[in-house]
């Protein structure tokens, strides 16, 4: 493989990686992987990690790349090319990636994205539901979640787990530098993503370029009208890396935005008042040890 640059979207889920994803591979010195999320890093010896494998509804459709030789090989890079791109949300979460990334690669940069954490809890939750996983209420969901995760199900279903940032973050600085760290929130991305993929893009050494915002693709959630053929396409999902050998990543993509625009339906779901005070509490003092690391005021995450 050509010798690329090294440019990781670590996570979080839900909170906009999927935009900077898609537009990322508009500019033409970026390689993606045939598949958006290789999971590598977080697959090295992690019997420890909370992220692998699992044995939850629908686990299976996650990608696990397991050698060296079969990461590389999800990329094809052509002349054009002076960056290679993982945006393996697995990454934050991980006890173990940042370590890999950083023998991996010394010189990585890394790009985080964080969310409200009660927010991205619940977007995730719905992400769940949207795909059949999740067959319960939201209240429920969390109060299983200890019970799921010693079940072994995968990391997905740690919805407030992975809403814990400080450790995540700190994990990162621990191997890199800062300047090589770039964390956005994503009210960022959510209010004015040009500014954001300017300074993406200024820190990742590409050539300024303009992004076709239209085209811009969100990983939405939602509940779906058919159970059973999402639950069918999720099953799909986990040879896409073997589908998108013959098949072109970005077509599949479009294709499986294009099922979930005719299966799901947007939803009134919402967190009770009385459930949404219980997980600020659950998350009050990581939000504030969170906005001191990064030196950002996260006011906004917390209630009126």
């Amino acid at each position: 493989m050509q010798n690329l640059r090294n440019t990781f979207i670590a996570g979080a889920a839900k909170s906009g990686t999927t935009a900077l994803y898609y537009l990322l591979n508009q500019h033409p010195e970026v390689c993606i992987p045939i598949v958006k999320e290789p999971n590598f890093f977080s697959n090295i010896a992690n019997s420890s990690d909370p992220v692998k494998p699992g044995s939850g509804p629908g686990d299976d459709s996650t990608v696990w790349t397991d050698t060296l030789s079969s990461y590389h090989s999800l990329y094809k890079p052509e002349q054009k090319h002076t960056v290679k791109l993982d945006a393996s949300v697995s990454y934050l979460y991980s006890t173990t990636a940042s370590a890999q990334i950083a023998r991996y690669d010394p010189q990585s940069t890394i790009i985080i994205v964080i969310r409200n954490p009660v927010e991205r809890a619940f977007s995730h939750y719905k992400h769940l539901l949207r795909d059949g996983r999740e067959t319960v209420s939201f209240s429920e969901a969390i109060r299983r979640e200890q019970v799921r995760i010693r079940e072994g199900w995968e990391f997905s279903w740690h919805l407030t787990g992975m809403g814990r940032y400080h450790d995540q973050i700190q994990r990162y600085f621990d191997y890199f530098e800062p300047e090589q760290i770039r964390i956005f929130l994503f009210e960022d991305i959510k209010e004015n993503i040009a500014e954001v993929m300017h300074e993406i893009t200024d820190f990742m050494g590409l050539e300024t370029y303009d992004y076709n915002f239209e085209q811009q693709e969100r990983n939405a959630s939602g509940v779906a009208r058919s159970w059973i053929l999402s639950r069918a396409v999720n099953w799909i999902l986990g040879y896409k890396a073997t589908i998108n050998k013959v098949i072109p990543p970005v077509i599949t993509h479009r294709a499986l935005q294009l099922f979930r625009s005719v299966n799901i339906r947007k939803s009134d779901l919402d967190i009770s008042p009385k459930l949404r005070a219980e997980l600020y509490g659950l998350f009050e003092a990581d939000i504030h040890e969170t906005e001191q690391l990064i030196g950002r005021n996260l006011d906004a995450w917390r209630p009126e």
